[in-house]
C-alpha cells in the first residue's frame, strides 16, 4: 500500500502524477464539509448533498486515500479505480463523505480535468443530493451492478466505461478520470 504522505517516485510516469494530483487535494476535506453534508438519500441509504448553492465549474470534492494494487482491494471496502491496475481506498473504518456519494445517471459532478476532484456540472441548488456517474471511473470489463438512480435517463445499470457503447463512452469522456480519456 501507498498512503499519500509517503509518495514515492518510482518511475511510473502515469502513476506519478497521480500521486502528485493527489497530494495536496485540491479541495481540502473542510471546504467540502463546508459544501456538503450526509443524510438519508432515496437513491441508496445514505448521500451526499449540497449545504449550499453550488456554480457550474465550482470544485467540490478531491478523493482521498491510499492508492493499492487492484489485487489487494477488499470487497468490503470504499475504493474508486483511478488507473489501469490502481485503486484509491478509504481507510478501513474512515467514514469520509466521498464514501457516501451516490451514483447518478444524469450527475451533477464530474472529473472535469481528469483528476480525482468533481466539479459541479451545472448549478446545483441547497438541499439538492450530489452525484456523480460511477462509470467515468471504471474500466473492469464485465463489472456492473443494478442503478436505482431513478434519472430519467437512467441505463439501468452502472457498468464499466469499457463495457458502454460508443455513443455513451463518446458523451461521458469530457468527465472521466485521465487515465480513461485516451
Amino acid at each position: 500500500m501507498h498512503d499519500m504522505d509517503g509518495v514515492r517516485d518510482d518511475g511510473d510516469d502515469a502513476e506519478t502524477a497521480l500521486r502528485r494530483s493527489l497530494a495536496p487535494r485540491a479541495v481540502s476535506s473542510t471546504r467540502s464539509r463546508q459544501l456538503l453534508e450526509v443524510r438519508g438519500s432515496e437513491v441508496h441509504g445514505r448521500g451526499v448533498y449540497a449545504r449550499s448553492d453550488i456554480a457550474v465549474g465550482e470544485p467540490v470534492l478531491t478523493f482521498g486515500g491510499m492508492l493499492v494494487a487492484a489485487a489487494t482491494v477488499a470487497e468490503e471496502l470504499y475504493a474508486m479505480q483511478v488507473g489501469p491496475e490502481l485503486w484509491l481506498v478509504s481507510p478501513p473504518g474512515s467514514e469520509d463523505i466521498e464514501d457516501f456519494m451516490n451514483h447518478g445517471c444524469e450527475p451533477n459532478l464530474g472529473f472535469v480535468d481528469g483528476s480525482v476532484t468533481l466539479h459541479a456540472l451545472r448549478p446545483i441548488r441547497a438541499g439538492e443530493e450530489v452525484l456523480w456517474d460511477y462509470s467515468t471511473s471504471m474500466c473492469e470489463p464485465g463489472w456492473s451492478v443494478p442503478c436505482s438512480c431513478g434519472a430519467p435517463g437512467c441505463r439501468g445499470r452502472i457498468a464499466s466505461f469499457c463495457d458502454l457503447p460508443a455513443s455513451a463512452q463518446e458523451r461521458l469522456r469530457p468527465r472521466v478520470l485521465a487515465f480513461l480519456r485516451g
